[in-house]
Parts: structure tokens; sequence; C-alpha cells
């Protein structure tokens, strides 16, 4: 009997454990196979003065500005929008950038102030009021000469390394000599000028743009000097290296930029199409303000084929040598000769270390007359503060003379 009712006991236990195992089987494969889920947000009702309030904040935080970081990104930047410095310009100021040389030892005095510089004009002393030291910013425009007659003379004496040394050494330069607050463009001409880099401080770009011009071969034989000295002193219409094909744009001349500025000239230096005449165009450098830096490359030529070069040639490579020392001169310049292979990194050199110890000074004439007539800049120099010019002792370097603003221009002379 007792062996009956535990056998009674051990089934009703069985049954009820097998109807546990069951119930819970199902909720089991669920879990299993839903995987680990996120909790439940508890959803609470809110009240009215609640639902007022939140409607309030959310006004709050509409009208608060949008942080940068959660704006949408600009759009870049088409290309024909500048991304260079603005450069400012002047129309009432005479700029004169001055450099101040040691006639005995050569010396370049780097390290004077304003209350060294005398101005005067037709004799009559100006005020100065704007003064920088060459450590300051400097607008230059690298002029470089790329017609086919660098590697030619009258079809002959071809020399293929002479154009990639002048264009090796101007691209080194460049991109040493540009500083952060500096503006520095490049321009080559053989018929036309043609705007190889814009203004820009940015030296790869700068280094880039002139080997790409080494290599651009769509030019011609003529190098017409003075209407490319008078394009980037006055400004005009030229075209761009890679855009070629979009026509020509018009460019800004070196004569509006206030402050420092200067013209490096890199050519042969013989003008063979310009529509300018080289009176006319010295005319226009001297009233520019701009001081011009011409290395002629022919007297390497003339140097090496002299005996062999006709007379008519002869002379005009001489000549082509004392125009280039007449721009230099009439600017407040200086004028370097290539008569040595391997000699034009030494001649940049040197033009970097006169550029960044000029002085810029400027001045608002007092005369006011406007009849185009030209007008006469002396500048005095004490050295050492005794309130007597050094002028004897030194070779100071600057622009001689202007030509003032014109109100009646004869239509008849250009």
């Amino acid at each position: 009997m007792n062996h009956l009712a535990l056998l009674r006991t051990a089934a009703v236990i069985a049954l009820v454990a097998a109807f546990l195992i069951a119930s819970l089987a199902p909720k089991a494969t669920v879990a299993a196979q839903s995987g680990r889920q996120p909790p439940k947000k508890k959803v609470e009702k809110k009240t009215e003065e609640e639902k007022s309030k939140d409607e309030k904040n959310k006004d709050e935080k509409n009208k608060q500005p949008t942080r940068p970081e959660d704006q949408e990104p600009a759009p870049p930047v088409p290309r024909n929008l500048k991304d260079e410095q603005a450069i400012k310009l002047s129309t009432q100021v005479v700029n004169v950038d001055v450099t101040v040389i040691d006639k005995k030892s050569g010396r370049i005095y780097p390290s004077l102030a304003q209350k060294n510089f005398t101005v005067y004009e037709d004799g009559v002393k100006q005020e100065i009021t704007n003064f920088r030291s060459g450590e300051g910013p400097m607008t230059a425009v690298l002029l470089l000469d790329n017609s086919y007659s660098n590697n030619y003379i009258r079809g002959s004496y071809y020399d293929p390394t002479f154009a990639q040394e002048i264009f090796q050494s101007a691209a080194i330069f460049a991109q040493r000599f540009v500083k952060k607050d500096d503006n520095i463009a490049v321009v080559t001409f053989s018929l036309k000028p043609k705007v190889i880099q814009d203004f820009t401080n940015d030296s790869q770009r700068l280094y880039s743009a002139i080997l790409a011009a080494y290599r651009d071969t769509l030019n011609f034989s003529e190098s017409n000097v003075y209407d490319a000295l008078a394009f980037t002193l006055l400004g005009g219409k030229a075209i761009q290296l890679f855009d070629e094909g979009s026509g020509e744009n018009e460019y800004n001349g070196l004569d509006e930029v206030e402050g420092h500025t200067a013209v490096i000239l890199i050519t042969r230096g013989i003008d063979t199409f310009s529509k300018l005449t080289f009176d006319r165009a010295l005319k226009i450098a001297s009233g520019a303000g701009v001081p011009i830096f011409p290395v002629s490359v022919g007297n390497l030529y003339f140097k090496k084929y002299e005996h062999r070069l006709p007379a008519e040639l002869r002379s005009t490579i001489y000549m082509a040598q004392v125009q280039l020392k007449a721009f230099a001169e009439r600017t407040g310049g200086s004028y370097f000769e290539m008569t040595f292979e391997g000699q034009i990194p030494a001649i940049m050199q040197s033009i970097e270390s006169i550029l960044r110890t000029q002085y810029s000074l400027g001045y608002e004439p007092t005369n006011t007359r406007r009849e185009g007539k030209e007008r006469k800049i002396v500048v005095e120099v004490d050295i050492n503060g005794d309130g007597q010019p050094d002028n004897k002792l030194l070779d100071l370097r600057h622009r001689q003379r202007y030509s003032e603003p014109n109100d009646k221009p004869d239509p008849k002379k250009k």
C-alpha cells in the first residue's frame, strides 16, 4: 500500500513538472530569437502646464544662433574668384622706394627710421605720411621674357639649358623670397603678356607656376619688352597660362598699389615689336613709382659670341643694355648683368637683399596743380642724426621724377 502511495505521489510530481516546462518553453524561445533588447522608456502623461513649458523652451532654442559646427559646410569658391590677399590702392599718395648704400663699402643701411629721411618735390619739402621698412609687406611682379629668342641668336647658337637656368633660378627665388603678407605675381611675355600666377603668398604655387611657364611652348620669337612693362605697371588685358581659351582678362597695374612694390625683369632687353616706343615706356616707368630691377641675360650671349656677331647686332645688344639701365636708374631700382652661366642665383639673392632693406616713403604733394607736368623728387638721408644730410657719402637709389595728373589731356598725344 505504501508502495502504491509512493508511485501515485511520483506520478503527480512528474505531471506538475511537465506542465511547468511546457508553459515556460515559448517565452525562452522568443527571448533567444530576439536578441538583446534596449529597455523601454517609461511613458508618463504630461500636464497642460508642462506641455506649455516645453513649447516655450522649443521656441527659445530656435531663436538661438546656430553654431559653426552645426552649419552645413560652405560651397567651394569658384576658380574665377581670387583667394589672394587684398591689395590696397592709392590715388593721392606719391610712393618713393629708397635704397641707402654706403659709397665706399657698398654696405646697405638696414635700420633707419622715418626721422632719417627728408623728401623734396621741385625743391619744396614734403611731409612723409607713410613709412615702411623693407621688412614690411612686398607687392612684386616677376616679369620673365619667354620668347624663343632666349634660345637663339639669329637662328644659331642654340643653348637649350639657358632658358631652363633662368626659370629654375626664378622659381627658387620666388619660393624662398615670399613671406606671409607678401603678394607676388608671375608674368611672362613674348608677343603679348601672359599671367602665369596672379598675386599670391603661396610659395609652392609660385614655384610650380614658374616651372610650368618654362614648359609653355605657345610663344613667339618677338620680345615686346616695352609693352610688357607698361602692362605690369598700368594694368590691362592679358591671357592666363591655363585658361587661354577663355580670352583676355583685365588686371590692375602696380602703379595703383600703395606701399612697397617692385618689378623684377629678366630679359635680353632687345625689344622687337612693341607698340610703345622706348621713350614712352620710360616715361610710364618713371611715373609709376615702382622700382624696376632688370637682369640682362643678353650679356652672356654678347660675351660668348661677340667676335662672331655682326656689328649691327652688337650695337643692338649694347643699346638694349643702356635702355635697361635707364629703367633701373629712373625708377630707383638696380641693374644686373648675367655674364657667366650659373650667375642667376647670385643675382637673385642680391635683389632679395636690396628689396628687404628698401624704405618705402609716401607723401601727399603740397602742389595741387594737375596739368600733366613732370615733377622732380630729391631724397636726403641723415645717417648719424646730426641734422645734416649725408648724401655725398651715400649711393641713394629712388625714383627721380614723376608726372602729375592731367585733368585736360591732349587727345592727340598717346
